[in-house]
């Protein structure tokens, strides 16, 4: 509208446009308020986005000492088992070498005796 048109309306006219343009600014400001509001989620969201993948860089190296300590651990236990297993294999040899000794020796007394009392 020109100055010369508004000049011509009444008052009860101009009161209604203002009326009605102070309705559009406050709905326009609370728009802008809604928006601001989306903008900080989404600026969150991308820091967030951010850090968690920072996070899961970090996660993935501790997965990977774990399961590396995991496998240390258990390739010691395995080297232990295997130690204490040849240990006793030598122990068992050793106690049956032991024995066959005993039983030869013994049969050889026998065999000993047999001929002297032949």
């Amino acid at each position: 509208m020109t100055d010369k048109e508004f000049k011509r309306l009444k008052r009860s006219d101009l009161i209604y446009i203002i009326y009605e343009y102070q309705k559009k600014q406050e709905e326009l400001l609370k728009e802008n308020e809604e928006l601001r509001e989306k903008l900080k989620e989404k600026e969150l969201k991308v820091s967030n986005a951010g850090s968690l993948s920072e996070l899961a860089a970090k996660l993935n190296g501790l997965f990977e000492a774990a399961q590396q300590t995991a496998d240390d651990y258990i390739s010691g236990i395995k080297n232990n088992a295997i130690e204490e297993a040849e240990k006793k294999a030598e122990s068992i040899i050793k106690e049956a070498e032991g024995k066959a000794e005993k039983i030869i020796s013994d049969a050889e007394k026998s065999n000993k005796q047999n001929a002297e009392t032949d």
